[in-house]
């Protein structure tokens, strides 16, 4: 679900009951007892896709009578903020509270209902004090079972934009090899900046270019940059040449991607099927090459391109 926003929740007209979504204390909560509901809450609302957690209301979401503003001599805010503290990772919260001058509902004088937004996150699973983790369960925080928080680590690890590179004969023109930056998971990598070193070949004339910053590359949105020709690959990409980028996610956490093999390694031979006879001329004139070289002899000279006849 969204963050419940808390500018515009209106204390006076909250749901009838709790929910997996709302959760309630009462004013005559204890405030060490108040904590440790903060704490769990907090855990369960950061594992369950985010929710609203009330305190100062009834069962029923009335408000009766509200919190006192100091615990001890401690604000209510930073005695608050100290308890969601507790929960690892830390979650993203926002934090309102409303008394006479800001609700129509039935607040004490100088007391206040207070409420806590959580947002979904994407760091669950989120551990409260008593290592445990904790989840909603209709109108109740229960801990999770190991199945669910295994779950939540899964999805967790899916959750982070994860980048790998390929290379490619190009759509439409198989002549022409291309490297690109496409996305494993679902989640988007933002502000990417892709390098290839060395630059070498048709690409060193592009050295300007480098590195490539790219606003977003995700499933929808991939990368590919036109590198050289198919017949020239293992010349200008030897084994030294790597492959590197850095990126972020919408948290602003930084990742970074190398490549670990050879790029050569992942183009495929040239297929020769019925237009194998413009190609071989291509790379013949490519060569200098003269252009009454027989087949076979121009295929006798280029061990290294890895050419392989095709049927048709």
């Amino acid at each position: 679900m969204p963050l419940i926003s808390l500018d515009l929740l209106n204390i006076s007209a909250l749901p009838s009951a709790e929910d997996d979504a709302f959760e309630y204390k009462s004013s005559a909560t204890p405030f060490v007892t108040l904590q440790n509901k903060i704490v769990r809450a907090m855990s369960a609302f950061g594992n369950s896709g985010g929710g609203c957690f009330v305190a100062g209301v009834a069962d029923d979401g009335t408000p009766d009578g509200g919190l006192e503003q100091l615990v001890g001599k401690q604000s209510l805010r930073d005695w608050t903020d100290q308890a969601i503290m507790r929960v690892s990772p830390p979650i993203a919260y926002e934090v309102r509270f409303f008394d006479k001058t800001t609700s129509a509902a039935k607040i004490d004088t100088d007391k206040v209902v207070m409420a806590i937004s959580v947002a979904p996150s994407d760091a669950a699973p989120h551990m409260a004090d008593d290592k445990k983790y904790y989840i909603r369960a209709g109108a109740h925080t229960v801990p999770a079972s190991h199945f669910i928080v295994e779950a939540l680590w899964a999805r967790r690890s899916f959750s982070k934009p994860m980048l790998t590179h390929t290379v490619r004969e190009k759509p439409g023109n198989p002549d022409v090899i291309q490297v690109g930056l496409v996305a494993l998971t679902p989640a988007p990598a933002l502000d990417v900046e892709l390098q290839i070193t060395p630059l070498l070949g048709m690409l060193k004339s592009l050295e300007r270019f480098f590195p490539i910053r790219l606003p977003v590359v995700d499933r929808s949105n991939p990368f590919f940059l036109d590198a050289t020709l198919h017949y020239n690959f293992h010349e200008e990409f030897p084994d030294n040449v790597v492959l590197a980028c850095k990126y972020r996610d919408i948290a602003g956490n930084q990742f970074v991607y190398k490549s670990s093999r050879p790029l050569k390694e992942a183009v495929s031979p040239i297929q020769l099927g019925p237009d194998h006879l413009e190609r071989i001329a291509a790379v013949a004139a490519a060569y200098g090459w003269p252009a009454d070289l027989a087949e076979e002899e121009i295929l006798a000279r280029l061990p290294a391109l890895n050419l392989e006849r095709a049927e048709g």
